[in-house]
């Protein structure tokens, strides 16, 4: 079966903020006084090779500025790739900066069939669908006011309602998996789970990284725009967490350990700590080895015993053995 996305060599070129001048007469005035700078171009994404086949659940993961978002905009088609090339196979809904590309001056109703045109989505199949969308975003009493009544929250309550009355082939998430106050947020993830069950290729951007390890087999790792690890989704998570722990600690000559353990207490790995570093798991011994090495108190990465399995096993750890290469 062919891959429902196939990006190849994409790179892509952003303009800084100064390339956004367009004021001819700021540009005279400037270029007289010798204040003129050639704007400057950043890259965002570098040379990315990506494959994903149908079905695949995708988390994509890495710090603020690493191009995760970026990346999926490329796939939705709302940016250019400037090098390399992109190809999709099947409907995609975007969940993206929701409720961009709203009217505010015309009514929720007929934001609502614009947005579905734009998925694809014809004029007849939206109005059908119209009480539907509004009763899931708890907004029926404001069918017929202008967008710009409705505060941030609503307007990405109604894009997400949009966005996924319809079963697409690709699904493109990116953040928006506590939409709304709680109750609401509840609602969204009710309606997650019921895609997430169907045969739907899904692409999830998150800082949530229990729901990446939970929710996804595959994950993807950014860095700088440059794809750095693509494979199981608890090796990106922990590759992530490493590098996260290698710069607070702030000294390349140590060794950045994580602490995880077992996902459920019925797990064969119930009970039992592991210090993963140099990419295997080292059972913990000792409490006091934690408190050497101040683990007492770190975050615990949980895994489920699948995932578990799938780290080589290390040497036995506990005090006075010193891991830390200092």
């Amino acid at each position: 079966m062919p891959p429902v996305i196939t990006l190849r060599d994409v790179s892509l070129w952003r303009r800084t903020q100064e390339e956004f001048h367009y004021d001819f007469k700021r540009f005279i005035f400037n270029l007289v006084r010798g204040r003129h700078r050639k704007p400057n171009r950043r890259r965002v994404l570098d040379a990315i090779n990506l494959v994903v086949q149908r079905g695949e659940k995708i988390g994509i993961i890495g710090e603020n500025g690493s191009g995760k978002t970026t990346l999926l905009k490329v796939i939705c088609g709302i940016l250019t790739p400037t090098k390399g090339s992109m190809t999709t196979a099947g409907s995609i809904a975007p969940l993206i900066e929701l409720g961009a590309g709203f009217d505010p001056q015309l009514s929720l109703v007929d934001n609502i069939i614009y947005y579905g045109l734009l998925l694809g989505v014809e004029r007849r199949r939206m109005r059908e669908h119209l009480d539907s969308i509004l009763n899931f975003a708890e907004l029926q009493e404001y069918r017929d006011e202008p967008v710009k009544t409705l505060s941030s929250g609503m307007t990405a309550r109604l894009g997400f309602a949009i966005a996924t009355e319809f079963r697409s082939d690709i699904l493109i998430l990116d953040e928006v998996l506590a939409v709304g106050d709680e109750a609401f947020a509840r609602k969204c993830r009710e309606r997650i789970d019921q895609l997430w069950d169907e045969d739907v290729t899904i692409l999830v951007v998150s800082h949530n990284l229990d729901f990446i390890l939970n929710s996804c087999s595959r994950g993807i790792l950014l860095e700088k725009g440059t794809l750095i690890h693509d494979g199981l989704a608890h090796e990106a998570v922990l590759r992530y967490k490493t590098r996260v722990e290698a710069q607070r600690l702030g000294d390349p000559s140590r060794s950045p350990i994580l602490l995880i353990a077992a996902l459920h207490a019925n797990s064969k790995y119930a009970d039992r700590y592991y210090a993963y570093f140099d990419g295997r798991r080292h059972l913990i011994s000792d409490q006091d080895w934690m408190r050497q090495n101040r683990l007492d108190d770190a975050d615990v990465v949980r895994l489920d015993d699948t995932a578990l399995d799938q780290i080589p096993e290390g040497e036995q750890v506990g005090y006075p053995t010193g891991v830390f290469r200092s």
